[in-house]
Protein backbone atom coordinates (compact mmCIF):
# COMPACT_ATOMS: atom_id res chain seq x y z
CA UNK A 1 0.00 0.00 0.00
CA UNK A 2 3.21 2.48 0.76
CA UNK A 3 4.76 1.82 -2.88
CA UNK A 4 1.32 2.10 -4.30
CA UNK A 5 0.71 5.68 -2.47
CA UNK A 6 4.68 6.58 -3.10
CA UNK A 7 3.96 5.86 -6.90
CA UNK A 8 0.80 7.58 -7.15
CA UNK A 9 2.81 10.39 -5.20
CA UNK A 10 5.61 10.69 -8.01
CA UNK A 11 3.19 10.54 -10.60
CA UNK A 12 1.56 13.52 -9.98
CA UNK A 13 4.69 15.50 -9.16
CA UNK A 14 5.45 14.39 -12.26
CA UNK A 15 2.50 15.85 -14.07
CA UNK A 16 1.97 18.67 -11.91
CA UNK A 17 5.81 19.96 -12.46
CA UNK A 18 5.52 19.98 -16.51
CA UNK A 19 7.98 17.17 -16.88
CA UNK A 20 5.07 14.88 -17.96
CA UNK A 21 2.83 15.76 -20.57
CA UNK A 22 0.58 12.94 -22.28
CA UNK A 23 -0.33 15.28 -25.53
CA UNK A 24 3.58 16.32 -25.98
CA UNK A 25 4.74 12.66 -25.66
CA UNK A 26 2.16 11.38 -28.20
CA UNK A 27 2.84 14.37 -30.86
CA UNK A 28 1.30 13.38 -33.43
CA UNK A 29 -1.87 12.32 -31.55
CA UNK A 30 -4.14 13.33 -34.50
CA UNK A 31 -3.79 14.21 -38.44
CA UNK A 32 -1.48 16.67 -39.89
CA UNK A 33 -3.59 19.49 -41.70
CA UNK A 34 -1.29 21.34 -44.17
CA UNK A 35 -2.59 24.67 -45.40
CA UNK A 36 -2.57 25.44 -49.35
CA UNK A 37 -3.64 28.78 -50.30
CA UNK A 38 -4.22 28.06 -54.23
CA UNK A 39 -6.73 25.32 -55.88
CA UNK A 40 -5.89 21.95 -56.51
CA UNK A 41 -2.91 21.52 -59.11
CA UNK A 42 -0.83 24.99 -58.18
CA UNK A 43 2.80 24.36 -57.91
CA UNK A 44 2.71 24.55 -53.95
CA UNK A 45 -0.67 22.35 -53.83
CA UNK A 46 1.71 19.52 -55.97
CA UNK A 47 4.65 20.25 -53.63
CA UNK A 48 2.23 20.15 -50.25
CA UNK A 49 0.52 16.53 -51.44
CA UNK A 50 3.49 15.13 -52.25
CA UNK A 51 5.50 16.05 -49.23
CA UNK A 52 1.62 14.25 -47.48
CA UNK A 53 2.83 11.44 -49.79
CA UNK A 54 6.17 10.92 -48.69
CA UNK A 55 5.49 11.45 -45.09
CA UNK A 56 3.54 8.39 -44.88
CA UNK A 57 6.63 5.74 -44.67
CA UNK A 58 8.05 8.49 -41.42
CA UNK A 59 4.69 9.33 -39.68
CA UNK A 60 1.86 7.31 -37.80
CA UNK A 61 -0.29 10.13 -38.65
CA UNK A 62 -1.96 11.02 -41.78
CA UNK A 63 -0.93 14.57 -43.47
CA UNK A 64 -4.14 16.19 -44.82
CA UNK A 65 -3.48 18.77 -47.72
CA UNK A 66 -6.73 21.26 -47.34
CA UNK A 67 -7.48 23.99 -50.22
CA UNK A 68 -8.10 27.51 -49.05
CA UNK A 69 -7.92 30.03 -51.64
CA UNK A 70 -8.49 33.67 -51.90
CA UNK A 71 -7.08 37.12 -51.45
CA UNK A 72 -3.54 35.95 -52.54
CA UNK A 73 -2.79 33.83 -49.84
CA UNK A 74 -4.63 35.68 -46.71
CA UNK A 75 -7.05 33.31 -46.66
CA UNK A 76 -4.81 30.51 -45.95
CA UNK A 77 -2.50 32.63 -43.53
CA UNK A 78 -5.51 34.07 -41.55
CA UNK A 79 -6.62 30.38 -41.19
CA UNK A 80 -3.50 29.44 -39.62
CA UNK A 81 -2.79 32.37 -37.60
CA UNK A 82 -6.20 31.34 -36.10
CA UNK A 83 -5.86 28.08 -35.35
CA UNK A 84 -4.54 26.80 -32.02
CA UNK A 85 -0.80 26.59 -31.89
CA UNK A 86 0.12 23.04 -31.27
CA UNK A 87 1.80 21.97 -34.31
CA UNK A 88 -1.56 20.11 -36.17
CA UNK A 89 -1.77 22.99 -38.44
CA UNK A 90 1.15 23.43 -41.01
CA UNK A 91 0.88 26.23 -43.42
CA UNK A 92 2.73 25.88 -47.28
CA UNK A 93 4.43 29.33 -47.40
CA UNK A 94 6.06 30.40 -50.14
CA UNK A 95 7.63 34.14 -51.11
CA UNK A 96 4.38 34.79 -53.07
CA UNK A 97 3.02 35.62 -49.19
CA UNK A 98 5.51 38.63 -48.74
CA UNK A 99 3.47 40.98 -50.90
CA UNK A 100 -0.46 40.10 -49.40
CA UNK A 101 0.83 40.03 -45.75
CA UNK A 102 2.85 43.37 -45.84
CA UNK A 103 0.55 45.43 -47.86
CA UNK A 104 -3.02 44.62 -45.81
CA UNK A 105 -4.30 45.37 -42.22
CA UNK A 106 -5.22 41.93 -40.90
CA UNK A 107 -3.66 41.80 -37.09
CA UNK A 108 -1.51 39.87 -37.93
CA UNK A 109 2.24 40.06 -39.94
CA UNK A 110 5.52 37.55 -40.62
CA UNK A 111 6.61 37.35 -37.32
CA UNK A 112 3.88 35.65 -36.08
CA UNK A 113 4.87 32.61 -37.58
CA UNK A 114 7.80 30.22 -37.18
CA UNK A 115 9.12 28.66 -40.31
CA UNK A 116 10.12 25.76 -40.19
CA UNK A 117 12.49 24.84 -42.90
CA UNK A 118 12.37 25.82 -46.83
CA UNK A 119 12.27 22.66 -49.46
CA UNK A 120 12.82 24.23 -52.72
CA UNK A 121 14.12 27.51 -54.69
CA UNK A 122 13.79 28.32 -57.94
CA UNK A 123 14.79 31.39 -59.72
CA UNK A 124 12.94 34.05 -61.53
CA UNK A 125 12.69 33.99 -65.32
CA UNK A 126 10.63 35.60 -68.01
CA UNK A 127 9.29 33.48 -70.43
CA UNK A 128 8.60 34.62 -73.93
CA UNK A 129 6.45 33.21 -77.30
CA UNK A 130 9.15 31.53 -79.59
CA UNK A 131 7.56 32.80 -82.58
CA UNK A 132 6.92 36.64 -81.77
CA UNK A 133 9.28 39.17 -82.66
CA UNK A 134 10.50 39.66 -79.40
CA UNK A 135 11.60 36.39 -78.01
CA UNK A 136 15.26 37.11 -76.71
CA UNK A 137 15.87 39.51 -73.76
CA UNK A 138 17.87 42.02 -76.03
CA UNK A 139 14.86 42.21 -78.29
CA UNK A 140 12.78 42.55 -75.34
CA UNK A 141 15.10 45.57 -74.12
CA UNK A 142 15.06 46.97 -77.82
CA UNK A 143 11.90 46.99 -78.18
CA UNK A 144 10.48 48.33 -74.82
CA UNK A 145 13.13 51.66 -75.61
CA UNK A 146 11.67 52.54 -78.77
CA UNK A 147 8.08 52.00 -77.56
CA UNK A 148 7.78 52.67 -74.06
CA UNK A 149 5.13 51.18 -72.16
CA UNK A 150 4.05 49.11 -75.32
CA UNK A 151 4.70 46.27 -74.07
CA UNK A 152 2.43 43.84 -72.06
CA UNK A 153 3.98 41.72 -69.02
CA UNK A 154 2.14 38.84 -67.42
CA UNK A 155 2.00 36.98 -64.66
CA UNK A 156 -0.22 36.14 -61.35
CA UNK A 157 -1.92 38.64 -59.63
CA UNK A 158 -1.12 42.01 -58.63
CA UNK A 159 1.59 42.93 -55.76
CA UNK A 160 2.92 38.87 -56.22
CA UNK A 161 6.19 37.79 -56.22
CA UNK A 162 6.13 38.07 -60.12
CA UNK A 163 4.32 41.34 -60.79
CA UNK A 164 7.86 42.90 -58.27
CA UNK A 165 10.13 40.73 -60.28
CA UNK A 166 8.74 42.69 -63.42
CA UNK A 167 8.96 46.19 -61.33
CA UNK A 168 12.84 45.35 -60.45
CA UNK A 169 13.45 44.57 -64.53
CA UNK A 170 12.01 47.75 -65.90
CA UNK A 171 13.89 49.66 -62.88
CA UNK A 172 17.16 47.67 -63.49
CA UNK A 173 16.87 48.24 -67.28
CA UNK A 174 15.66 51.08 -67.46
CA UNK A 175 12.14 50.25 -69.03
CA UNK A 176 8.58 50.58 -68.44
CA UNK A 177 5.66 48.43 -69.90
CA UNK A 178 2.45 47.46 -68.78
CA UNK A 179 1.69 44.72 -66.21
CA UNK A 180 -1.77 42.10 -67.14
CA UNK A 181 -2.50 40.35 -63.73
CA UNK A 182 -4.49 37.13 -64.28
CA UNK A 183 -6.27 35.02 -61.64
CA UNK A 184 -3.43 32.36 -62.12
CA UNK A 185 -0.07 31.09 -63.73
CA UNK A 186 -1.74 29.26 -66.29
CA UNK A 187 -3.70 31.87 -67.75
CA UNK A 188 -0.81 34.07 -68.00
CA UNK A 189 1.32 31.61 -70.01
CA UNK A 190 -2.09 30.30 -72.29
CA UNK A 191 -1.67 34.68 -73.01
CA UNK A 192 2.07 34.50 -73.90
CA UNK A 193 1.32 31.47 -75.88
CA UNK A 194 -1.67 33.36 -77.78
CA UNK A 195 0.10 36.41 -78.59
CA UNK A 196 -2.18 38.50 -76.15
CA UNK A 197 0.81 38.95 -73.77
CA UNK A 198 4.17 39.36 -74.50
CA UNK A 199 6.05 38.77 -71.58
CA UNK A 200 5.40 36.29 -68.59
CA UNK A 201 7.21 36.25 -65.53
CA UNK A 202 7.48 33.69 -63.03
CA UNK A 203 10.28 30.38 -63.30
CA UNK A 204 12.06 28.13 -65.70
CA UNK A 205 9.85 24.93 -65.17
CA UNK A 206 6.87 26.93 -65.99
CA UNK A 207 8.13 25.86 -69.79
CA UNK A 208 7.27 22.10 -69.45
CA UNK A 209 5.40 20.73 -71.46
CA UNK A 210 5.10 23.87 -73.98
CA UNK A 211 8.46 24.00 -75.39
CA UNK A 212 7.38 24.42 -78.82
CA UNK A 213 5.98 27.55 -78.08
CA UNK A 214 7.56 29.14 -75.19
CA UNK A 215 11.37 30.52 -75.24
CA UNK A 216 13.08 31.15 -71.17
CA UNK A 217 14.65 34.63 -72.12
CA UNK A 218 16.58 35.18 -68.95
CA UNK A 219 16.83 33.81 -65.62
CA UNK A 220 17.87 35.59 -62.76
CA UNK A 221 19.91 33.49 -60.78
CA UNK A 222 24.21 34.06 -60.88
CA UNK A 223 25.23 31.54 -63.47
CA UNK A 224 23.14 29.69 -66.24
CA UNK A 225 21.39 26.96 -64.86
CA UNK A 226 22.59 23.24 -65.67
CA UNK A 227 19.12 22.25 -67.01
CA UNK A 228 18.76 24.81 -69.04
CA UNK A 229 22.47 25.75 -70.19
CA UNK A 230 21.28 27.99 -73.58
CA UNK A 231 19.60 30.56 -71.27
CA UNK A 232 20.88 33.56 -70.53
CA UNK A 233 21.27 35.09 -66.95
CA UNK A 234 19.89 38.72 -66.85
CA UNK A 235 24.03 39.50 -65.29
CA UNK A 236 24.96 38.85 -68.91
CA UNK A 237 23.03 41.68 -69.78
CA UNK A 238 24.40 44.02 -67.34
CA UNK A 239 21.11 44.06 -65.04
CA UNK A 240 21.52 43.51 -61.51
CA UNK A 241 19.35 40.17 -60.46
CA UNK A 242 21.21 37.64 -59.47
CA UNK A 243 19.61 35.91 -56.56
CA UNK A 244 15.83 36.86 -57.27
CA UNK A 245 13.98 33.25 -56.28
CA UNK A 246 11.02 31.74 -55.65
CA UNK A 247 11.34 29.66 -52.41
CA UNK A 248 8.78 27.30 -50.65
CA UNK A 249 8.81 26.15 -47.45
CA UNK A 250 6.61 25.28 -44.40
CA UNK A 251 5.56 27.43 -41.13
CA UNK A 252 3.63 26.96 -38.11
CA UNK A 253 2.13 29.44 -35.92
CA UNK A 254 4.78 31.21 -33.21
CA UNK A 255 4.16 29.60 -29.98
CA UNK A 256 3.82 25.99 -31.28
CA UNK A 257 5.46 23.95 -28.67
CA UNK A 258 9.06 23.04 -28.79
CA UNK A 259 8.41 19.08 -29.23
CA UNK A 260 6.28 19.63 -31.91
CA UNK A 261 8.13 22.02 -33.82
CA UNK A 262 11.01 19.56 -32.99
CA UNK A 263 9.22 16.57 -34.46
CA UNK A 264 8.06 18.60 -37.53
CA UNK A 265 11.74 19.54 -38.56
CA UNK A 266 12.62 16.37 -38.35
CA UNK A 267 10.27 15.22 -40.57
CA UNK A 268 10.33 17.71 -43.15
CA UNK A 269 14.05 16.52 -43.24
CA UNK A 270 13.93 12.85 -43.31
CA UNK A 271 11.48 13.62 -46.16
CA UNK A 272 13.42 16.09 -48.00
CA UNK A 273 16.20 13.08 -48.21
CA UNK A 274 13.52 10.42 -49.28
CA UNK A 275 14.19 9.17 -52.87
CA UNK A 276 10.35 9.65 -53.64
CA UNK A 277 10.95 13.38 -52.67
CA UNK A 278 13.92 13.99 -54.67
CA UNK A 279 12.74 12.14 -57.68
CA UNK A 280 9.56 14.31 -57.45
CA UNK A 281 11.85 17.90 -57.10
CA UNK A 282 13.62 17.00 -60.03
CA UNK A 283 11.04 15.88 -62.52
CA UNK A 284 9.21 19.64 -61.52
CA UNK A 285 12.85 20.50 -62.53
CA UNK A 286 13.23 23.02 -59.43
CA UNK A 287 16.37 22.99 -56.55
CA UNK A 288 16.35 20.99 -53.34
CA UNK A 289 17.78 22.57 -50.84
CA UNK A 290 16.68 22.64 -46.73
CA UNK A 291 17.26 25.33 -45.35
CA UNK A 292 16.33 25.11 -41.19
CA UNK A 293 14.33 27.78 -38.91
CA UNK A 294 17.74 29.95 -38.60
CA UNK A 295 17.73 30.25 -42.43
CA UNK A 296 14.82 30.31 -43.63
CA UNK A 297 13.73 33.26 -40.88
CA UNK A 298 16.52 35.28 -42.02
CA UNK A 299 15.57 34.56 -46.10
CA UNK A 300 11.95 35.73 -45.54
CA UNK A 301 13.28 38.85 -43.71
CA UNK A 302 15.63 39.77 -46.35
CA UNK A 303 13.01 39.01 -49.12
CA UNK A 304 10.47 41.09 -47.09
CA UNK A 305 12.61 44.09 -47.00
CA UNK A 306 13.47 44.05 -50.48
CA UNK A 307 10.09 43.39 -51.59
CA UNK A 308 8.59 46.76 -49.49
CA UNK A 309 10.92 49.11 -51.65
CA UNK A 310 9.27 47.84 -55.40
CA UNK A 311 5.90 47.83 -53.29
CA UNK A 312 6.13 51.26 -52.73
CA UNK A 313 7.65 52.04 -56.52
CA UNK A 314 4.66 49.95 -57.96
CA UNK A 315 1.82 52.25 -55.61
CA UNK A 316 1.25 49.62 -52.61
CA UNK A 317 1.12 51.30 -49.28
CA UNK A 318 2.87 48.80 -46.24
CA UNK A 319 1.34 47.69 -43.37
CA UNK A 320 -1.86 50.33 -44.21
CA UNK A 321 -5.60 50.63 -44.98
CA UNK A 322 -6.46 52.67 -47.59
CA UNK A 323 -8.30 55.86 -46.92
CA UNK A 324 -11.79 55.12 -47.38
CA UNK A 325 -14.89 57.75 -48.60
CA UNK A 326 -15.96 59.64 -45.90
CA UNK A 327 -19.26 59.45 -45.09
CA UNK A 328 -20.80 57.65 -48.24
CA UNK A 329 -24.35 57.38 -46.90
CA UNK A 330 -24.33 61.03 -45.62
CA UNK A 331 -23.58 61.94 -49.45
CA UNK A 332 -25.77 59.57 -50.71
CA UNK A 333 -28.65 61.07 -49.12
CA UNK A 334 -27.44 64.89 -49.73
CA UNK A 335 -27.73 63.85 -53.04
CA UNK A 336 -30.55 62.27 -53.18
CA UNK A 337 -32.83 64.75 -51.50
CA UNK A 338 -31.29 67.71 -53.86
CA UNK A 339 -32.61 65.13 -56.85
CA UNK A 340 -35.86 65.07 -55.49
CA UNK A 341 -36.54 68.78 -54.31
CA UNK A 342 -35.60 69.97 -57.58
CA UNK A 343 -37.82 67.14 -59.48
CA UNK A 344 -40.96 68.21 -56.78
CA UNK A 345 -40.24 71.69 -57.66
CA UNK A 346 -40.19 71.46 -61.39
CA UNK A 347 -43.13 69.28 -61.51
CA UNK A 348 -45.02 71.44 -59.81
CA UNK A 349 -43.99 74.40 -62.20
CA UNK A 350 -44.57 71.76 -65.21
CA UNK A 351 -47.85 70.51 -63.37
CA UNK A 352 -46.51 66.74 -64.08
CA UNK A 353 -47.12 64.29 -61.30
CA UNK A 354 -44.16 62.76 -59.42
CA UNK A 355 -44.34 59.04 -60.91
CA UNK A 356 -42.13 55.97 -59.44
CA UNK A 357 -39.90 56.13 -62.76
CA UNK A 358 -38.73 59.78 -62.09
CA UNK A 359 -38.17 58.44 -58.32
CA UNK A 360 -36.04 55.50 -59.59
CA UNK A 361 -34.10 58.02 -62.08
CA UNK A 362 -33.30 59.92 -59.31
CA UNK A 363 -32.20 57.06 -56.94
CA UNK A 364 -30.13 55.79 -59.96
CA UNK A 365 -28.40 59.24 -61.16
CA UNK A 366 -27.43 59.45 -57.09
CA UNK A 367 -26.06 56.20 -56.95
CA UNK A 368 -24.16 56.76 -59.87
CA UNK A 369 -22.95 59.75 -58.17
CA UNK A 370 -22.11 57.63 -55.00
CA UNK A 371 -20.13 55.27 -56.72
CA UNK A 372 -17.86 57.73 -58.63
CA UNK A 373 -17.48 59.66 -55.33
CA UNK A 374 -16.55 55.83 -53.55
CA UNK A 375 -14.34 54.89 -56.51
CA UNK A 376 -12.13 58.30 -56.24
CA UNK A 377 -10.78 57.28 -53.17
CA UNK A 378 -9.55 53.68 -54.43
CA UNK A 379 -6.49 52.49 -54.69
CA UNK A 380 -4.75 54.09 -58.06
CA UNK A 381 -3.47 51.92 -60.59
CA UNK A 382 -0.76 50.21 -60.12
CA UNK A 383 2.93 50.36 -61.59
CA UNK A 384 2.52 48.90 -64.69
CA UNK A 385 -1.24 48.67 -65.48
CA UNK A 386 -4.01 51.33 -66.77
CA UNK A 387 -6.73 50.14 -65.07
CA UNK A 388 -7.56 49.73 -61.23
CA UNK A 389 -9.44 49.25 -58.80
CA UNK A 390 -11.79 51.95 -59.38
CA UNK A 391 -12.66 50.83 -62.83
CA UNK A 392 -15.60 48.82 -62.19
CA UNK A 393 -17.55 51.13 -59.68
CA UNK A 394 -16.56 54.13 -62.53
CA UNK A 395 -18.31 51.91 -65.74
CA UNK A 396 -21.34 51.04 -63.40
CA UNK A 397 -21.71 54.83 -62.53
CA UNK A 398 -21.97 55.47 -66.10
CA UNK A 399 -24.28 53.12 -66.93
CA UNK A 400 -26.61 54.00 -64.03
CA UNK A 401 -26.36 57.27 -64.89
CA UNK A 402 -27.15 56.37 -68.73
CA UNK A 403 -30.28 54.67 -67.02
CA UNK A 404 -31.15 57.38 -65.29
CA UNK A 405 -31.16 59.66 -67.83
CA UNK A 406 -33.17 58.00 -70.20
CA UNK A 407 -36.42 57.40 -67.58
CA UNK A 408 -35.87 60.84 -67.10
CA UNK A 409 -36.07 61.70 -70.52
CA UNK A 410 -38.98 59.60 -70.86
CA UNK A 411 -40.44 61.40 -67.93
CA UNK A 412 -39.88 65.07 -69.56
CA UNK A 413 -41.77 63.50 -72.72
CA UNK A 414 -44.96 62.33 -70.91
CA UNK A 415 -46.84 61.63 -68.14
CA UNK A 416 -48.88 58.87 -68.03
CA UNK A 417 -48.18 56.41 -65.08
CA UNK A 418 -50.34 56.83 -62.62
CA UNK A 419 -49.17 58.52 -58.42
CA UNK A 420 -48.52 55.44 -56.71
CA UNK A 421 -46.76 56.57 -53.65
CA UNK A 422 -46.49 53.79 -51.80
CA UNK A 423 -45.61 51.65 -54.44
CA UNK A 424 -42.58 53.95 -55.42
CA UNK A 425 -41.71 53.97 -52.15
CA UNK A 426 -41.23 49.75 -51.53
CA UNK A 427 -39.35 49.31 -55.17
CA UNK A 428 -36.78 51.79 -54.49
CA UNK A 429 -36.21 50.15 -50.83
CA UNK A 430 -36.35 47.14 -52.98
CA UNK A 431 -34.16 47.83 -55.44
CA UNK A 432 -31.42 49.51 -52.84
CA UNK A 433 -31.43 46.47 -50.59
CA UNK A 434 -30.69 44.35 -54.04
CA UNK A 435 -27.59 46.09 -54.64
CA UNK A 436 -26.54 46.16 -50.89
CA UNK A 437 -27.28 41.89 -51.65
CA UNK A 438 -25.21 42.41 -54.90
CA UNK A 439 -22.68 44.09 -53.36
CA UNK A 440 -22.02 41.26 -50.92
CA UNK A 441 -22.75 38.39 -53.45
CA UNK A 442 -19.59 39.33 -55.65
CA UNK A 443 -17.22 38.23 -53.40
CA UNK A 444 -18.47 35.26 -52.47
CA UNK A 445 -20.09 33.77 -55.98
CA UNK A 446 -18.09 36.23 -58.36
CA UNK A 447 -18.74 39.36 -60.03
CA UNK A 448 -20.33 37.44 -63.50
CA UNK A 449 -22.44 34.88 -61.30
CA UNK A 450 -23.64 38.00 -58.85
CA UNK A 451 -24.46 40.37 -62.06
CA UNK A 452 -26.87 37.97 -63.53
CA UNK A 453 -28.61 37.86 -59.91
CA UNK A 454 -28.84 41.27 -59.90
CA UNK A 455 -29.97 41.47 -63.70
CA UNK A 456 -32.67 39.11 -63.82
CA UNK A 457 -33.93 39.87 -60.32
CA UNK A 458 -34.18 43.56 -61.16
CA UNK A 459 -36.37 43.42 -63.43
CA UNK A 460 -38.53 40.77 -61.84
CA UNK A 461 -38.74 43.45 -58.89
CA UNK A 462 -39.71 45.83 -61.41
CA UNK A 463 -42.61 43.66 -62.74
CA UNK A 464 -41.14 43.20 -65.77
CA UNK A 465 -42.00 39.53 -67.00
CA UNK A 466 -41.35 39.25 -70.66
CA UNK A 467 -38.89 36.19 -69.41
CA UNK A 468 -37.21 35.84 -73.31
CA UNK A 469 -36.47 39.89 -73.35
CA UNK A 470 -35.41 39.66 -69.28
CA UNK A 471 -32.88 36.99 -70.82
CA UNK A 472 -31.77 38.75 -74.22
CA UNK A 473 -31.05 41.60 -71.93
CA UNK A 474 -28.91 39.71 -69.55
CA UNK A 475 -26.89 38.02 -71.99
CA UNK A 476 -25.94 41.60 -73.70
CA UNK A 477 -25.29 42.94 -70.56
CA UNK A 478 -23.02 39.71 -69.64
CA UNK A 479 -21.64 39.64 -72.98
CA UNK A 480 -20.58 43.65 -73.09
CA UNK A 481 -18.90 43.47 -69.56
CA UNK A 482 -17.32 40.50 -70.60
CA UNK A 483 -15.77 41.90 -73.70
CA UNK A 484 -14.86 45.63 -72.33
CA UNK A 485 -14.42 44.50 -68.80
CA UNK A 486 -12.24 41.31 -68.79
CA UNK A 487 -10.82 41.24 -72.65
CA UNK A 488 -10.36 45.01 -72.98
CA UNK A 489 -9.49 46.35 -69.89
CA UNK A 490 -8.35 43.21 -68.16
CA UNK A 491 -9.50 44.09 -65.13
CA UNK A 492 -8.90 41.29 -62.70
CA UNK A 493 -12.80 40.98 -61.59
CA UNK A 494 -13.02 39.03 -58.45
CA UNK A 495 -14.01 35.17 -59.22
CA UNK A 496 -15.49 34.27 -56.18
CA UNK A 497 -13.98 32.40 -53.02
CA UNK A 498 -17.55 30.17 -52.49
CA UNK A 499 -17.05 27.27 -54.35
Amino acid sequence: MINQTKILILILSLFFSGNYNPARAAFPSKPIKIIVHTKPGGAIDLMARQLAQVATKYCDQPLVVINKPGGSGLLALANTYNSKADGFTLLAFPAAFLAPIQTTDIGFDLNDFYYLACLTISPEAILTNKHSEISSLQQILDNAKNNPGGQKWCGPGSGTLDHLMAVKIWDKANIFAKWIPYAGGGPAVVAVMGRHSDVYVGNPEDILGREENLNIAAVASRDRLPAFPNTPTFSEFGIDLTNEVMWRGFAVKKGTPQPAIDYLENLLWQCSQDSLWQNFVKRIMVQPVFYRNETFTEMVQRDAESSRVYLDMAGFKIGSTPESAPKPVLVFAIILVLFLTGIVVYGKKAGKKITGTIVIAATGLGLAILFYYMSLYFPAPRVGTFVGASTVPQVWALFMATMAIILLRKYLKENQEPNRTSGQVKLVVKLILLITVYTLCIPLIGFFPATIFMLLTGMFVMQYRKYTAMISVTAAVMIFMFVVFYKILLVPLPMGNLF
